[in-house]
């Protein structure tokens, strides 16, 4: 049998206070619907009900996903009324339609593939997800009769009795196509919310003896998103359990509590993340790294047995035994051989630097290619702007650049070549050669004799 999966994301998510659509907000670096998109990815069609800013939805779904229009949007009932009607969903030619939430972000590929077999082998009108949670506040709660589920009624609509129930409505169903397409168009609006509740089909369902399946899981597998507290609640619950994994593959974290990993990073055995440190997108820290304490990497390739002391580097990449930090800025572009040191207060920004290289503090190094075992002192810089376009700075093999030097690009320095302290550079310097650029010193005798009692003071 062919089953389908169907995300519904339509909604705003006015509890969010945000303007941004619900299922955009980021847990762990993606974006929620990521989560819902790999529990499904794997099923022969897979549907989108878009709806708030649907643009920015659609530009976050896989290959594969295809987005159906919800203009209005006037329930759960209503958006999968829209997506049977739709011309994208004209030629599905499933047995099967699974159904969830984008904003489920704790969901697992697992309890979907146990919702679909169980449905398939007893051949049920419908199945659902449903869990017991300590506080039910806000879910619908599953109603039992002789053991078997008879309806679902939303919090908005229940009796304080039926308050107390804790068996809860996941949002997340299988159902038969052909019980769907038959039964949704008759589903009203007599409810507290006046929208199409797709719950509603489970209480047609009971009433004509149809089988239907639960598959009940954990608390935490169903918890959705509705508000920013949620939210961070959700992502601390992801966190923990992806810092737990970490530990288990052998990375020792000093401090899970302030210690925040994207799902997407990758961490090699042998390293140790030190307290207060953010590593972000499609970061990569190979073996016996050191990052930390107080350090931020996102979207960079750290090399093995680099040490990474509160610094921030975003969009780097080291080859491998560096020293950063500690207060060292590598941004964008920045591209280190082995061995290469960059120290305290030094910043890089789209440069080569080659095996071996020192930058060590309170010095700028942009848009330059630097080669093997270049020193690059104190308080000195690459000038590389204009005023209108960005050139290169040049530095060969085994050069020395002097503390306090502005290096004006474009410029190339030679091999084995010395800047001069203080120096400002504008034409190249040949190998070997001295460049230095100073007016003569000036000593005024006497002075200080010279100066009145209130100039000394």
């Amino acid at each position: 049998m062919k089953v389908t999966g169907v995300i519904l994301a339509a909604g705003k998510g006015t509890r969010m206070k945000s303007d941004l659509p619900k299922v955009l907000h980021s847990v762990l670096g993606k974006p929620m619907i990521a989560y819902g998109q790999n529990a499904i990815k794997h099923l022969n069609r897979k549907y989108v009900v878009v709806g708030h800013k649907s643009e920015l939805v659609i530009e976050e779904l896989e290959s594969g996903f295809q987005s159906v229009l919800q203009k209005e949007q006037l329930g759960t009932g209503h958006a999968v009324v829209t997506l049977l009607n739709s011309d994208e969903f004209n030629h599905d030619d499933s047995d099967y339609i699974v159904i969830i939430p984008g904003d489920v972000p704790l969901l697992i590929k697992e309890d979907i593939d146990s919702l679909i077999t169980q449905s398939l082998e007893t051949k049920a009108a419908l199945g659902i997800i449903t869990a017991e949670i300590f506080n039910p506040e806000g879910y619908g709660r599953i109603i039992r009769k002789d053991g078997t589920i008879a309806r679902i009624v939303e919090q908005a609509d229940s009796t304080e009795d039926e308050q107390q129930i804790n068996e809860v409505n996941s949002g997340m169903y299988c159902f038969n196509k052909k019980f769907l397409r038959d039964n949704i168009t008759n589903l009203d609006t007599n409810n507290e919310q006046n929208e199409i509740y797709l719950t509603d089909l489970i209480e047609i369902a009971f009433q004509n003896n149809l089988d239907t399946v639960i598959v009940k899981v954990s608390e935490d597998t169903i918890k959705g998103v509705n508000s920013m507290s949620q939210l961070n609640d959700v992502e601390q619950t992801l966190r923990d359990k992806l810092i737990n994994l970490h530990m288990e593959n052998g990375v020792y974290i000093q401090d899970s509590s302030t210690t925040y990993i994207d799902e997407g990073v990758v961490i090699k055995p042998g390293s140790r993340i030190m307290a207060n440190t953010h590593i972000t997108g499609a970061t990569e820290i190979h073996e016996n790294c050191i990052v930390g304490p107080n350090t931020m990497i996102n979207n960079s390739s750290i090399g093995s047995d680099s040490t990474i002391i509160s610094s921030v580097l975003d969009g780097v990449t080291l080859k491998g035994a560096a020293t950063i930090g500690p207060y060292a800025h590598l941004r964008k572009g920045s591209v280190l051989e082995s061995n290469v040191k960059v120290g305290a207060f030094a910043e890089t920004k789209n440069s080569n630097i080659g095996k071996g290289s020192k930058i060590p503090h309170l010095a700028y190094v942009g848009d330059a290619d630097l080669d093997e075992n270049v020193n690059f002192s104190a308080g000195s810089i690459t000038v590389n702007y204009d005023g209108k376009n960005k050139h290169r700075t040049d530095i060969k093999k085994d050069a020395f650049i002097g503390s306090d030097v502005m290096l004006v690009a474009p410029i190339t320095v030679g091999e084995g070549a010395m800047i001069g302290a203080g120096s400002v550079i504008t034409k190249d310097v040949p190998p070997k050669a001295l460049g230095i650029e100073r007016n003569q010193q000036k000593n005024i005798d006497g002075y200080m004799d010279r100066k009145t009692p209130k100039d000394k003071n």
